[in-house]
Parts: C-alpha cells; structure tokens; sequence
C-alpha cells in the first residue's frame, strides 16, 4: 500500500478521540490507513464489488495485525460498535470478509490539488514577508535617508514615521548631528516618564521641538571634566 492520509488537527478535539481508549485511537488510525482513497474493485460475496472512497473490504484479525501489539479482536468489536454509535464508521459482515465504511471520508482527506493551492498561497505570503522585493528595498532607501533610519529605529515609539520623516528634512540651523540626537535619545530613554509608553511624544513632535535641546538632558549628555585637587606642596 503506497501514498498518504492527512488528518484534520480538529479531530484531537472531539469526543470520538478524547473519549477514546489508547486501544481505540490506534484502531481509528489503521482504519484511515487501510481505507482507498480512490474507488477500486474488490470481489465480496462472490461477486465484483466496486468499493468507493473511503471503504475497504478486511477482516477483525486484519485489522488486528495490522493495528500492532497489545490490540486484542474485542478491543475491534467493541471499537467498531463505538465508531458505528458515534457515526464515524459502519462495518457489515459476511462470511467472505467485512465491508468498512468510513462516513464523511472526504472531511477528513482534502482534496489533493486545493490543498496544494493552500500550502503554495501560504508559501508565497511568507516568502514575500521574509524576502523583501529589490525595488521595494531600493524605494526605501530613496525616500528615508540612512541617518533618519537610524533615528527611527532607536526611538521607542515607531508611531506616524511619515510625519517624522518631514520632521526630519525640515530640521534647521542649528542643525544637530545625528550623534547629538542619539546621545540625547538614549538619556531621554532612561527617564522614568519614558517608562510608560503613553507619555513618549510621538517622533514627529520630538523633532519639531527639538527636544534633544533641552537643557535637563544636555546637563546629562555633556562630558564630565575630572577636577584635580592641588597638593599643599605644590603651592
């Protein structure tokens, strides 16, 4: 037996697989296994049969061998009753073998060529999102100057990065260095207003004020100059 089933992860939820035994759930996926997956002809009862999707015609001790060890032919009596009561699968049987039926197959097995579809959308969203278009990568860099880039990525706030940009270019004289307003950004940062995002001034109003100005924070960012006491005998 070649190919593959898939499963719904939603059938971990439903009472047919919590309410199950370990013997049972074993049971449940060789019966998945074992049914076609495409319709097929079979002889039962001495004549030609033609089995569907989702059936398969076997035996108890089959299945039995087929689930593994530890599974006994009561443990598939009493599962197949259960799965019949719960309308996953009916079983009828004759003395030239037992017809399975597993009921809504096709809710459990997608088509082929729709789930391709899904899993190549999929892929293309996530390869887009990690791989930025060239052009797009190319836009960027025309329209934010590197030294902006570099603004915005350590403000704490990535909030209206338009209205800073514009911000940004209509700085005037005195224009600061980038490093003045990192230096000023960083100390600013650390205050404890900053702490609570909702009292971090959106970038555009930091720029407009010029906030990297303020005297408290220039106080902070200025280099300390060491003071050196004279000795007595150097007088």
């Amino acid at each position: 037996m070649e190919g593959y089933i898939k499963l719904y992860r939603e059938l971990i939820e439903k009472p047919i697989w919590l309410n199950s035994t370990p013997e049972h759930k074993s049971i449940i996926i060789t019966l998945l296994l074992m049914a076609n997956h495409k319709p097929n002809d079979w002889e039962w009862c001495g004549k030609k049969f033609n089995v569907n999707k989702g059936q398969f015609v076997t035996s108890l001790e089959s299945i039995r061998k087929k689930t593994g060890k530890g599974i006994s032919i009561q443990n598939m009596r009493s599962c197949l009753k259960r799965l019949k009561k719960l309308h996953f699968a009916t079983n009828k049987s004759t003395k030239s073998g037992r017809l399975i039926t597993i009921i809504n197959w096709g809710s459990y097995q997608p088509k082929e060529k729709k789930a391709t579809k899904i899993v190549t959308v999929e892929q293309q969203r996530s390869n887009k999102g990690a791989t930025p278009n060239k052009n797009e990568r190319k836009k960027e860099k025309e329209l934010y100057p590197p030294t902006f880039i570099k603004f915005w990525e350590a403000y704490p706030k990535k909030k209206g990065k338009g209205a800073a940009l514009k911000a940004y270019k209509n700085i005037k004289d005195p224009n600061p260095t980038l490093n003045d307003i990192l230096l000023s950004l960083s100390v600013q940062i650390k205050t404890e207003e900053w702490q609570n995002k909702k009292y971090i001034p959106y970038p555009a109003t930091w720029l407009n004020q010029r906030r990297w100005e303020d005297e408290e924070y220039q106080e902070q960012t200025k280099p300390k100059i060491p003071v050196f006491k004279v000795a007595s005998n150097d007088r």
